[in-house]
């Protein structure tokens, strides 16, 4: 599958009724394991890649680091990648370099995030850019694609600062910038209910969160993608470190 039409595949996924998981790993052999367990889609997460290179998740992997990455994932995959495109490593300039740099890695879609480029600290710590400002951002990565059929989606990390119905209007105004899909940093299962049942578009988060204890619970508030940021990873650490002490203590 060449890279437009895993780009069309992923908004077939997108337009379907079947909530999508999607696993997360940095590395290509992990990635081919999702694609052979049956997964629709991969999501290369940047939660993931500073693990793998054992950095806090404070925006440390540059827009470089992460497109190479792609790339070398994307080589072994027949399904479609959404790359975590943090902030757009910047203003509106630095965003459509972002977009112009991993679409030519092959990947099918984007997820950028609307907290404040270069600030430190937990999501509900970290200013947001202003929606005027976003939605700049979001028209030049939407005008800078070369292929049409590239996704684009947004992280809204408002809802720490804004009321929902604030959180709601940055969404509406995302999407009419050329948002293709919508996430919101959430905790609580009761704010997943809540914006489950009122954002109008291909919702996105990452799960497990608190108090949602299944994929069909989830995709049953409305959730269209859930993004498995850090499982696999950990779960074949777990099982490289049982087999390391195994070795080192007993000789088997």
């Amino acid at each position: 599958m060449d890279d437009h039409a895993k780009r069309v595949r992923f908004r077939e996924l997108l337009r379907g009724t079947e909530g999508i998981a999607a696993p997360s790993a940095p590395d290509p052999m992990f990635a081919r394991l999702v694609q052979d367990c049956g997964y629709k889609l991969f999501h290369l997460a940047g939660n993931g890649m500073h693990r793998s290179l054992i950095l806090p998740d404070c925006s440390m992997v540059t827009m470089t680091e992460m497109a190479q990455r792609a790339g070398t994932i994307a080589q072994v995959l027949d399904i479609p990648m959404l790359v975590d495109g943090e902030t757009g490593y910047g203003g509106a300039e630095q965003t459509a370099r972002a977009v112009r740099t991993f679409e030519r890695r092959g990947v099918a879609g984007i997820r950028f995030e609307d907290s404040v480029f270069g600030e430190n600290g937990i999501d509900a710590e970290r200013p947001v850019v202003p929606v005027d400002g976003m939605v700049d951002k979001i028209k030049a990565a939407a005008d800078t694609r070369s292929d049409a059929s590239l996704v684009l989606a947004m992280r809204c990390d408002a809802r720490a600062h804004e009321s929902r119905e604030q959180v709601i209007e940055r969404i509406g105004a995302y999407l009419a910038a050329g948002i293709d899909a919508i996430g919101v940093h959430l905790q609580d299962a009761e704010e997943h209910k809540w914006f489950g049942a009122h954002v109008r578009a291909p919702l996105m988060n990452p799960w497990p969160r608190a108090g949602l204890n299944s994929l069909a619970e989830f995709f049953g508030l409305g959730y269209k993608i859930a993004l498995i940021t850090s499982s696999v990873s950990m779960a074949g650490l777990a099982g490289a470190r049982a087999m390391l002490l195994e070795l080192g203590n007993n000789g088997r």
